[in-house]
């Protein structure tokens, strides 16, 4: 698809998205304010449902963003040909994706923005799970700023629609943040700590039961600055 008709459609998608979504969900944004106008810059959001990566599109104003998709979707059609036209890039989970890495470095580089959920996969749980190095080294290689996205609701999408009711969806984009450099040896954990840092920022986003594993870490920290 020629990349001026895959920015057609993109918008129309994005424009169907949010005409569906507004009406079968009561969908509250904060923080339309803090998106940039223009990229690069990394996208980074908890994961509860298929639904998140659409919501975090039609949350946002309108910018054409590059997802990240596990690799089990590249054969699944009709979701492949869908992420594909959407211009996609699939990842392997459980390594280093070396080629993906290229092609999201590529996007960053050209002026893009990338979205992405760092768990890696959705939470079977309801809560954060911990976060995956892979957005550290990422933010770290192509030196980009990140903007995290806090989405609480989704879980109830489908409970609400069978009883037809419109699912109350809250979206908070927080401030755009950059992490520290790396520092000496131990690249691994230093990764790992600033991978923590980032779902930190998603945490402090959502609804205290939706926190998980950064509950303790948000209410310790709310703590020292009270």
């Amino acid at each position: 698809m020629k990349d001026r008709a895959m920015a057609a459609w993109y918008r129309l998608i994005w424009l169907l998205a949010k005409a569906l979504f507004n009406i079968f969900c009561r969908i509250e944004i904060h923080g339309w304010s803090d998106v940039p106008e223009k990229g690069p810059f990394i996208v980074v959001t908890n994961h509860l449902q298929f639904f998140d990566p659409p919501l975090v599109l039609v949350g946002l104003p309108f910018r054409r963003m590059t997802v990240l998709a596990a690799d089990k979707w590249a054969k699944a059609w009709p979701v492949n040909w869908f992420l594909i036209s959407m211009g996609a890039i699939f990842v392997q989970r459980g390594e280093v994706d070396r080629v993906a890495l290229a092609k999201c470095q590529a996007v960053l580089q050209q002026g893009g923005i990338l979205g992405l959920a760092p768990e890696g996969t959705r939470s079977p749980t309801g809560g954060l799970q911990r976060g995956k190095p892979g957005i550290a080294y990422l933010a770290a290689k192509a030196d980009v700023p990140i903007l995290p996205v806090g989405v609480s609701g989704q879980e109830k999408i489908i409970a609400e629609w069978k009883h037809l009711r419109r699912a109350h969806i809250v979206i908070r984009i927080g401030k755009l943040f950059k992490l520290p450099p790396l520092q000496g040896g131990h690249k691994g954990q230093q990764l790992q700590a600033l991978a923590d840092e980032v779902m930190y920022h998603i945490a402090t986003l959502l609804r205290e039961d939706l926190r998980g594993v950064y509950a303790d870490a948000v209410r310790d920290k709310a703590g020292l600055s009270a």
